[in-house]
Order: C-alpha cells, then structure tokens, then sequence
C-alpha cells in the first residue's frame, strides 16, 4: 500500500506541475492546492507529516542547494537588508504575534512565543519559485533568498527557548541570548569546517584519479546531511551549517568536480529539488484532514478568523519594518549604505514586504511542538490552536500572496530596478575570457610544428575575435542594431542543423548501421550542443 501511495504522490507531483505551468502559476500555490483538493477526496488515507522528517530528509539538501546558488557577491553586497530581515525582523514579528496571540485568543505569552516563532521564518522556495516566474531584479531575488535562508536558524532559536519556556516556566534573557550565540557559531563553524574537509577529500580523489561522475555525485548528495547532522546533535544551528557548506563548497566547485561531474550532479540536484520541493508542498495540502481532526472546542469560523489575523500581523509588520529599515538606512543614516547601489522605489519595498510566504519550515516546527511536556506528562497548552493557525497561515500566504505577488510585480514593471549592472558584468566577463583564450592561443604559436596546427588555431583566434568584439560591444553599452535579430536566425538555423543531424542519426541506428551505445554517444554530444545554443 505504501508503494501505491508513493507513486500516486509522485505521478500527483508531476501533474499538478504541468498544470502550473500551464496557467502560468508558481508551482508551490498549485502543489498546495492540489494536495489540499487530494486530502478532501473520500477513502485517501490520512497523512501524518513527521517532523523529524521534514527536518532531516527535505531540510538539509533544500538549504545546502539554496547556499549553493547563493550569489556570495550579492549576498555580500546586500548584507545590512538581509541581516535585518533576518534577525530584527523575526525577534519583532515573534513579539508581534506572540502579544497579538496572548490578546486576541488569551492564550500564556509562552505560548503566544512559540507561535511566533514557529510563524516568523519565511520559506526560501516559495519565494525563489515565484522571483523565477516573474523574473525579478537580482537585488530583490538576492536580498529576499538570502533573508529566508538565515531566518530559519534564528525562527528556530526564538522557537527552542519558547518550547523550554513552557516545559519548565522560566526564561532567561541573558541565557538565551548566550545560547544563540553558540547555535548560530558552532553552526557556521561546522558548515565551514565539515565543506572544507570535505572539499581536501574529494580533491584528493581528483587527484589519485579515482573520481568519476558517480562518486562525484554521490558524495554531493550524501554532504547536507554530513553537515547538518552534526550540528544538530551538539545543539547547533543544521540549517546554518547546510548553508554555510553549500556557500563554500560552491566557491570551491572548479577543484572538487571535472565538468563531467559538474554537468551529471547539476541534473541530479534539479531532479532531487523537483522531487524535494513538489513533495513538501504537496504535503502540506495533505495535512488538512490530521489538523481539522484534532481541533479544539471552538466554531471553525472563530478559528479561521484567529488564522488570518495572525496573518495580518505578519504582513503589517513586515510592512512597517521593511519601509522603516529603508527610511532609516536611505533617509537618516546614509553611511548604513554603502555599495547597495540607488535608493530602493516604494514599489520595490512594497514587493518585497509582500515576499513574507511561509511553508514546510513552519509547518514542521507545528508538528514537532511535543504533544506531553517532559516533566508532567500533561498535554501540551493549546497545541491543535498552534496547529491550525499555522496552517491557515501557511495556506493564505502561500496561496494569497502566491498569487497577487506575480500580479502586482507585472503590474510594477518597470519600477523595481534593472540588472543592467549583472548584464554588462556577464557581457565583459565573456569578452575578457573569450581575448584570454584567443591571447592564450597566439602564445602558443611558437611550439606550432604543423600546417595544421596554423590552421586551426587561425580558424578559432578569428572566432575569438568575433566573440570579444560582440560582447564587449554589449559591455559598452552599444550593441549592433540587429544584433536581436541576428540572434534569432542564429538560433533558428542552428536548431535546424542539430535537426538535420539528429534526424540522420536516427536513420542510421534504424539502418542498423550504428549500435544503441554509438547512438548515445553521438546524442550526447547533440545535446549538449543544443544547450549551449540556448
């Protein structure tokens, strides 16, 4: 039965992704929906979503994939908007919540803690899934990417101390603010220390010559969890060290993989994000059923109106503190500044206060809060309240906001910056390389013994040529007029040709005139030319 159901989860996966992309949808808001729709449907057995799951199995490849991509410039760059992000804004979106909880529902403020850090990290997928959709400038994808990596470990900290706070009622500030320190610490530290280690091992097998692309790939696949396990049994931040980890050993991928390698991991890693992120909002949808069955005794009305306030709360103070951050940094203290290029619009701070979806972080912080505490073994306070209210959060913010934010941002166009810097520094690094090869190649004229030689490396400086003078043209700002246009016919005639040659590959394997491995191997090579020429 458990093979029936993964292979409906996984057969669901790919055609609630193909119907995204047929209405032109974040892919998250469909898997949401469409798992919500599953869930409802009579005789489909109840999912119980373990937390040690979520955090173990999804978290550590998701977060170490994330600090992969991570452009580490911009990151850099963008610093001082994505630490206040990070860290201000979900001590005060806790307080905010937990305040607003204890008022409004008259829950213990312990509680109303926990709540609010279980509700203050945003979900990195979510948004990067729609920053693709709609194709946002970098400045924002950067800023909101690297808020939601970070906001994590700290959600998760503020969480921690909440749950001890009501196991043991006491808190203690000082204590907190120490453990937080460590956590955060010995988290970078492990990320850090584990991916160089294990950057020096796979270099050392590079280098003995016993790497190819299955060991290569494998080993990728097996470093989140080297890194986060860890962390997190000695009670450090997992996903900082997922994080940190992937930063690194992304720096370091020109010395750990050959370009076999790199090529084979880049399709496993797509493949496994697909999976990965599908499944994860998949089954939040799914979760429905188990979180409407353990309701406490009040009129589900009532409930959901206490979900959208608190969601409320969390856009209002995302609002207040994302505009108050830019008010203070581009009005007051102009230093606070430096190198994050011109002043944001009110439609990029509007954008951006609106990118605050939560998902599977939050919802496996809800499940994992313990049904008993430890010591009395009495129920915990209110825990199907949590529960719910997480969920309901999750499902306006993924689906509401999910929705409007593409709208909006089209309806913005134009208003929230270009990339014109990233496009010219593309344009002038493809110029620079393109005259170190052809520069490379004139120094090795001396050594040339051959006709042939000349020839070739004629035919490929001429190429060159061509290729620095185009992109460096783009770098200047001053393009060939029909260089769009070239670009098209290029494109065109050249899918014709692999056209032609897939076509006669094909008749030649019908012939029998060449083997299934001598037909791959050529596909191959068709196929990554055809890549390239996107």
């Amino acid at each position: 039965m458990t093979g029936v159901y993964l292979t409906s989860l996984l057969a669901a996966i790919v055609a609630l992704a193909l119907l995204a992309k047929r209405m032109h949808v974040p892919y998250p808001v469909v898997f949401v929906i469409g798992g919500l729709a599953i869930a409802l449907v009579p005789g489909v057995p109840t999912v119980e979503l373990q937390p040690d799951l979520v955090f173990l199995l999804f978290l550590p490849p998701l977060i170490f994939g994330d600090g992969w991509t991570t452009d580490y410039r911009s990151f850099v760059r963008y610093r001082r908007p994505i630490f206040a992000l990070a860290l201000g804004l979900v001590v005060c979106t806790s307080i905010a919540v937990a305040y607003v909880a204890h008022w409004m529902i008259g829950i213990p403020l312990a509680i109303g803690f926990v709540l609010g850090g279980i509700l203050s990290p945003t979900d990195a997928v979510a948004t990067d899934a729609i920053a693709e959709e709609v194709d946002l400038p970098r400045r924002i994808t950067s800023i909101i990417s690297g808020e939601s990596l970070i906001n994590d470990a700290s959600g998760l900290v503020i969480y921690r101390f909440a749950l001890a706070a009501v196991a043991t009622g006491a808190f203690s500030l000082a204590f907190a603010f120490m453990q937080f320190l460590y956590v955060v610490a010995a988290g970078v530290a492990i990320g850090l220390g584990g991916g160089w280690l294990i950057a020096r091992m796979m270099i050392a097998i590079r280098k003995k010559g016993l790497s190819d692309q299955l060991i290569a790939v494998s080993i990728s696949l097996v470093t989140p969890f080297a890194l986060y396990v860890p962390a997190d049994v000695i009670g450090a931040s997992g996903v900082l060290a997922a994080l940190t980890g992937g930063i690194y050993l992304s720096r370091k991928s020109t010395q750990i993989f050959d370009a076999d390698s790199r090529l084979a991991a880049a399709s496993v890693w797509n493949l496994l994000f697909f999976i990965f992120n599908g499944a994860a909002f998949v089954l939040i949808g799914l979760q429905l059923r188990a979180i409407v069955h353990g309701l406490p005794e009040y009129s589900l009305p009532v409930l959901i109106g206490w979900g959208l306030a608190v969601w409320l709360v969390l856009v209002a103070v995302r609002f207040a503190w994302v505009y108050a951050v830019a008010l203070v940094s581009w009005g007051w203290f102009p230093v606070l500044r430096s190198g994050e290029g011109t002043a944001p619009t009110w439609q990029a701070l509007c954008v951006l206060s609106l990118a605050g979806m939560r998902g599977i972080v939050s919802l496996a912080a809800a499940l994992a809060v313990p049904e008993l505490l430890p010591f009395t073994e009495t129920p915990f306070p209110d825990r199907p309240l949590i529960l719910f209210i997480t969920f309901v959060v999750i499902l306006v913010s993924l689906v509401g906001e999910g929705l409007f934010l593409p709208v909006l941002i089209r309806w913005f166009d134009g208003t929230l910056g270009s990339d014109e810097d990233s496009e010219r520094a593309l344009a002038l690094a493809r110029a620079r390389t393109a005259a170190a090869a052809r520069d490379h190649l004139r120094g090795l004229e001396p050594t040339f013994a051959s006709p042939a030689e000349w020839e070739i490396a004629g035919r490929l400086q001429a190429e060159y040529d061509d290729r620095e003078a185009h992109f460096r043209a783009h770098a200047e700002g001053a393009p060939p007029e029909d260089d769009a246009q070239q670009h098209v016919i290029e494109r065109r005639l050249r899918a014709e040709a692999l056209g032609a040659e897939r076509r006669a590959l094909l008749d030649l394997r019908r012939a029998g005139e060449i083997g299934d491995d001598v037909y791959r191997s050529l596909e191959w090579d068709l196929d990554l030319a055809e890549s390239r020429s996107k």
